[in-house]
Formats: structure tokens, sequence, C-alpha cells
């Protein structure tokens, strides 16, 4: 186990409204011209939780990010 990089195209952060019950998923990258979410009624949103574009490998009961597209774009 440990910390290891991962490409922000396979992250996407979900933020919700409490009083109009909506939810908005972003990219981290959009953080940077927008800040944080706000909603459409005007309130700030509230983070809710991260997600990981992956498969979850139950037999080792790990997350398994593919790679298989990287490396055809690094043989080319």
């Amino acid at each position: 186990m440990g910390w290891r990089p991962i490409k922000e195209k396979l992250i996407l952060h979900r933020w919700t409204c409490s009083p109009c019950v909506k939810s908005t998923e972003v990219s981290p990258n959009w953080y940077e011209n927008n800040g944080t979410p706000t909603c459409i009624c005007g309130e700030d949103m509230e983070y809710i939780e991260t997600l990981l574009d992956c498969k979850f490998d139950p037999m080792r009961e790990t997350l398994v990010i593919s790679i298989k597209e990287e490396r055809q774009k690094n043989a080319s």
C-alpha cells in the first residue's frame, strides 16, 4: 500500500446542495477557473466524495486502474 499519482482525467469530485438536493460532479482542473461549485439557487455546494474511474477486483479486494491505453499511447 502507499500513495500513488492518479491522472486527473480519472477523478471526479461530487458536490451537493442541501436546500435543493441537486448534485454535480467536477474534475480537479475545474476548480482552477471556477473555485468551489455553487448551486443554481445561489447556495455553496457541499463536498460529498471523490470518484475514481476504475474497476474493483473482488478476489484481491483492490481497485484496478487500467493503464492499457497509456501503454498504447507511449508505444506509438
